[in-house]
């Protein structure tokens, strides 16, 4: 009898040391989780993530292109300067800079709704802490209420009759004490595989369900807390009637445990899904309310992304200082600036005229259009900016800075900018443009003349900056466009920029210092330069 008292006691202590040791890690991992927020709100910084991120863009869509979001690095100011503390914050930050808000109004509205929420850095610290407990997860929730997986009818039957594993063990306890332990292997192997087989047939979405569920749980900590809040009553008070609508399909839930991404917090949720299999058992009557309820869950993961979103976003405005856009029928800037880039050289902006833009290499022309592209995108989808003064008139904005991705797909340099270009031509709606060597990609005097018919077309009813090495386009197009350069200073043989924007066309180039400084042969120096003076004269 005392083998047996001592078989259960151990097993009784083993289960309750692993929901003991749960419950400490999830009290350390929210101290954590809390004091990361408050030392980062306001702060410089950027969560790291994996996985993707494209979730609400692919259903929802944009008005920036996949050429435009590249040439842009809007990859690269997700990388650096996310603020959200879950995926859907994060897919919503994603969808945003991808689909840009065109009405002067909503914009305006955006920005006084942002003013409401300053000095309330508790209330949405708190908020952040409630949507930082689903972080970043690599199930996809949003293709599992989308499409309808069917369950075998026997692994459906073997998971019933296997939920009672705990009891048969403490059965087997009883009747064969010591001798039950390879049996109870044997038990814990056969839920194990029924476990995995369930994910298997469900294609990995198992998981996705228990997201779902931290979907509800999150959502009901956000309505616990509206009244001490007082931020974003709107959205939660929605949040709150859509969890009322889905009260069937969280009841269906209810067995299910709630997955956090942390190793450590899930294991005592992995080891009770496998004792119990709950989440097999309730897979295919939960599966019935997703095309219910596809919309409701939907809009309940939007919500939430966009309150994280928002609140990353007046995080990120406090780190970055940035300035709120005005929105007028002009485009004009002030000490605008790149905030991918270190130490950056603020520049003006005047877009009452299209600019042709010149300049060396590595002077800050690709750098300057990135600056104007980036606070445009910033100014439409959030009403912010990053410089001294910014006043935008809503429109698409459009880019052929660098489009290298393409030419993997087996097109031509040429090419695929001729493609990119004839896309903005085909879209008659007025938008910014932003062109880099325009037609590099083929001959000078081909090049030069297409250049020049393709600008003074595009210059027509869009805002056009073309950033160009061919100093003939500054005189051809010297009535349509406003000459802007950049330029370079030689000390004691050394390229130095200062990266300033200066009025007319460039007067000076660098490629044959370039070559003297990486100590090419004198013969090659020399004859360049008595080649470049005689092109110059003739």
């Amino acid at each position: 009898m005392k083998d047996y008292y001592s078989i259960i006691i151990l097993f009784l202590v083993f289960t309750g040391i692993i929901f003991i040791y749960n419950l400490y890690v999830k009290k350390k991992n929210e101290k954590i989780l809390r004091q990361e927020i408050k030392d980062n709100f306001g702060k410089i910084h950027s969560k790291k993530f994996k996985g993707k991120i494209d979730g609400l863009h692919n259903r929802l869509g944009g008005n920036v292109s996949e050429i435009t979001s590249n040439d842009l690095n809007l990859d690269e100011v997700l990388a650096k300067m996310n603020h959200t503390m879950s995926k859907m914050g994060l897919e919503f930050f994603y969808y945003r800079l991808r689909d840009l808000i065109l009405d002067k109004d909503e914009l305006v509205r955006l920005q006084e709704k942002r003013r409401l929420y300053e000095g309330k850095e508790e209330d949405l610290e708190d908020l952040q802490f409630h949507l930082g407990k689903l972080g970043y997860f690599k199930e996809d929730i949003l293709e599992l209420i989308e499409e309808e997986i069917e369950i075998q009818r026997e692994l459906e039957v073997l998971a019933k009759v296997f939920s009672f594993t705990a009891l048969y063990i403490l059965m087997l306890f009883i009747s064969l004490r010591a001798q039950a332990i390879l049996f109870i292997f044997a038990l814990l192997a056969v839920n194990t595989f029924i476990y995995k087989k369930f994910n298997e047939m469900a294609m990995g979405r198992l998981e996705a369900l228990v997201r779902l569920k931290g979907l509800f749980y999150v959502s009901e900590g956000l309505i616990k807390n509206k009244n001490k809040n007082q931020v974003f009553a709107e959205e939660i008070n929605e949040i709150e009637n859509i969890l009322r609508d889905l009260a069937p399909l969280k009841k269906s839930l209810r067995s299910f445990g709630f997955l956090t991404g942390n190793m450590e917090l899930d294991f005592a949720e992995t080891y009770r899904n496998v004792l119990f299999l709950s989440e097999a058992r309730s897979f295919s009557k939960s599966q019935k309310y997703f095309k219910k309820y596809r919309e409701e869950i939907f809009r309940l993961y939007y919500l939430l992304g966009k309150i994280d979103c928002e609140i990353g976003i007046i995080s990120l405005a406090k780190a970055y200082k940035t300035g709120e856009a005005s929105f007028g029928d002009k485009i004009f800037g002030k000490d605008l600036y790149n905030p991918l880039i270190k130490n950056p050289v603020p520049n003006d902006l005047d877009l009452d005229k299209s600019i042709i833009l010149t300049g060396s290499n590595a002077s800050g022309k690709s750098t300057y259009l990135r600056t104007i592209g980036i606070n445009s995108i910033f100014a439409l989808s959030f009403g912010m900016f990053f410089g001294e003064e910014f006043e935008i008139k809503p429109m698409k904005i459009t880019s052929a800075i660098d489009i290298s991705d393409s030419i993997m797909k087996n097109l031509s340099y040429f090419m695929a900018e001729s493609k990119a270009i004839g896309d903005m031509i085909e879209d008659e709606s007025e938008k910014i443009i932003l062109l880099d060597e325009i037609f590099r990609g083929t001959n000078t005097i081909d090049r030069i003349a297409s250049a020049t018919a393709t600008l003074k077309y595009l210059a027509k009813n869009n805002h056009v900056v073309a950033a160009t090495h061919d100093i003939e386009l500054t005189i051809l197009l010297k009535d349509l466009f406003s000459n802007k350069h950049f330029e370079e200073k030689i000390e004691d043989g050394d390229i130095k920029f200062d990266y300033l924007l200066k009025d007319g066309p460039a007067t000076s180039r660098n490629a044959i210092a370039i070559l003297d400084n990486l100590n090419y042969p004198r013969e090659i120096i020399k004859e360049a330069k008595n080649l470049s003076r005689e092109l110059e004269e003739k």
